[in-house]
């Protein structure tokens, strides 16, 4: 801490951003600041380290990066696109970004297409959402129904030599082969942005006055589709509570605070209707005030390409610093405003939202309860709100493998599940094969910068327990919780206790842990098959020419298991990325010369 001490001492004095990290180079936090001395500096005076949490970040911390930039703007959009790629463990992060889908319409494009993805980028493209209530594959569908553009995903040059069936079928306007100029199909996109941001009024006006001038040409098919259009939008809309004859874009943004947490409920209105609502879960490991939650959200809720409404209202406890205005209103090109919801209609819209967000705290608050209970029922030090849990399986010594899975709260974090090749051993010693995936799994978290679980449950009983034990002891000494559930009898043990643990009255609790160890042996038994059928199809596949590891890849991504490869017709296997009929023909042959059981 001395050395740090130093080193943030000599630090400039100017704007930049700045990363702390761990010996594995690891990012544990990221920071903006005006001065980059007297920010980084300043962790280490005594105040600082009088809070708890911030003690514990400094002494998890190696070394720290800094990058310097010519104005606090630009520290800023370097910090926003830092928290984003690493996702450091002491940030305020949204947790389930990835897992929200959004629309994204390449607008940068000649000829604009419109698909879902779950990573916006700073690429020129608009994105709309997220949406995590809407299913958008029936949006996209109505999409290229009514509205004419491109589904495929070809380069488009005018010189194709034939257009594709969405051509026959009314359903797009061929650019691929020339039929329609780049001016004239950013027309049918307008019709696009125009839906997507909620002016259905505006587009069902240009939709009538489209169907009259088709009507008049005679050309009686177009108009009858853009009657429907027009049926579809007005339908849509009564779906859509009115709450203002006022039609403007605004978000209302209210929070909650959870155990470690911060919960937020996005009400989204679109020319005064209400058109959604989303929640969302930030992590606060170091427990920032909501003042400095609210930024934080802004900077990773609307990512540059996002929709931005012209009005957030959020409460008036909040005071927003006017940089956050700023950057909004650059990402936009136009003026974005904060504002209070002190009175009247922006105050009712606030309670709206403030039960929206009451009502998810409320669910938080009773999985808190039963994770209070296990805390309890195993004497744990600390209420497990993540919990890790691992499994192993075998097939009688051969292709052993171990999973690891993550809950947070109660609820799975696929993107800290693990899985492990077991190869100390040879041979069936599910003891020793838990000691070196545990062994493994403590240095992989390590390496990572992820805390450790609150909880390690084993999927086992007392043999499997007093293994693992050791291992952990090694690393954690006594700053670990640790369980084991055995399947057969579903019962609990702890370390030190030759009973169970009694969860009579208490089964939402045991419910949680075999839940977790469900998943944990799902995982790990999907994963030993797929060695398994991998391990096979290699075996015999080395008699089919042309088959290499590329073309093996491609196989495995469109088929899910080895039984549904054998049980492939030719036509299904020609249709696998990078195979020929001839090649699909051969392997056909091969896997039905005899019936191969991975």
């Amino acid at each position: 801490m001395e050395d740090l001490k130093k080193i943030s001492l000599s630090l400039p004095d100017c704007p930049g951003v700045y990363l702390f990290k761990n010996s594995f180079d690891t990012v544990l936090y990221v920071g903006k600041a005006l001065s980059l001395k007297k920010r980084v500096s300043s962790y280490f005076n005594i105040t600082a380290q009088r809070n708890l949490k911030i003690k514990t970040l400094i002494s998890n911390v190696d070394h720290l990066d800094t990058i310097q930039t010519s104005d606090e703007n630009q520290a800023l959009l370097l910090e926003c696109n830092l928290i984003k790629k690493y996702r450091p463990r002491y940030n305020v992060v949204l947790r389930d970004d990835k897992s929200y889908p959004y629309l994204k319409l390449t607008v940068q494009e000649a000829f604009p297409r419109i698909f879902i993805t779950r990573r916006p980028a700073q690429d020129g493209a608009r994105y709309y959402g997220p949406y995590p209530n809407l299913k958008l594959r029936e949006i996209i569908k109505m999409i290229y129904c009514y509205f004419n553009i491109r589904d495929c995903e070809i380069e488009i040059d005018g010189k194709a030599q034939r257009a594709c069936l969405s051509y026959q079928i009314k359903q797009c306007p061929a650019p691929c082969i020339g039929v329609i100029k780049s001016d004239k199909y950013k027309k049918l996109v307008k019709n696009v942005e125009w839906f997507l941001e909620g002016k259905h009024e505006r587009l069902i006006d240009h939709v009538k006055k489209e169907m009259l001038a088709a009507s008049e040409r005679m050309d009686y098919e177009e108009a009858a589709k853009n009657r429907d259009l027009i049926s579809s939008l007005e339908q849509l809309q009564s779906g859509y509570a009115v709450i203002s004859d006022e039609r403007k874009d605004m978000d209302v943004i209210a929070f909650a605070e959870g155990l470690g947490k911060v919960l937020a409920s996005v009400l989204r209105i679109r020319q005064g209707k209400v058109l959604d609502h989303v929640r969302f879960t930030l992590e606060n490991e170091l427990e920032e005030p909501l003042n400095k939650v609210f930024p934080e959200f802004i900077k990773q809720f609307y990512v540059p390409g996002v929709f931005i409404p012209e009005e957030i209202i959020t409460s008036d406890e909040l005071e927003p610093e006017l940089w956050i205005e700023k950057w909004l209103s650059d990402n936009k090109n136009c003026k974005v405003i904060i504002s209070a919801a002190n009175n009247g209609l922006k105050r009712e819209l606030m309670e709206m939202a403030e039960k929206n967000v009451l009502s998810a705290l409320k669910d938080d608050l009773q999985q808190t309860e039963v994770l209070k209970d296990i805390k309890g029922l195993l004497g744990l030090k600390t209420i497990p709100r993540g919990i890790a849990c691992f499994d192993i399986s075998t097939l009688q010594g051969t292709f052993t493998v171990g999973s690891a899975v993550f809950f947070k709260d109660g609820v799975p974090e696929k993107d800290r599940y693990r899985k492990f090749k077991i190869r100390e051993i040879s041979g069936q010693d599910d003891y020793r094969a838990h000691q070196e995936m545990m062994r493994r799994y403590l240095h992989l978290i390590e390496r990572e910068g992820n805390s450790s679980p609150d909880l390690f449950l084993i999927d086992g009983g007392k043999g499997q327990l007093n293994a693992v034990e050791m291992i952990i002891k090694e690393v954690l000494k006594e700053n670990y919780g640790l369980a084991s559930l055995a399947k057969r009898e579903e019962e609990v043990f702890i370390p030190r206790k030759s009973k169970p643990v009694d969860f009579r009255g208490h089964l939402k609790a045991r419910y949680l842990l075999q839940r977790v160890r469900d998943e944990s042996h799902r995982f790990a038994v999907g994963y030993h098959r797929i060695i398994r059928d991998r391990k096979a199809i290699t075996s015999i596949l080395k008699e089919v020419k042309g088959l290499g590891p590329s073309r093996l890849r491609s196989l495995f991504n469109h088929f899910e298991s080895f039984k549904e490869i054998q049980a492939a017709e030719i036509q299904e296997l020609a249709s696998v990325q990078g195979f020929s009929r001839e090649l699909a023909t051969v392997l056909h042959q091969v896997l039905h010369k005899e019936k191969v059981k991975p």
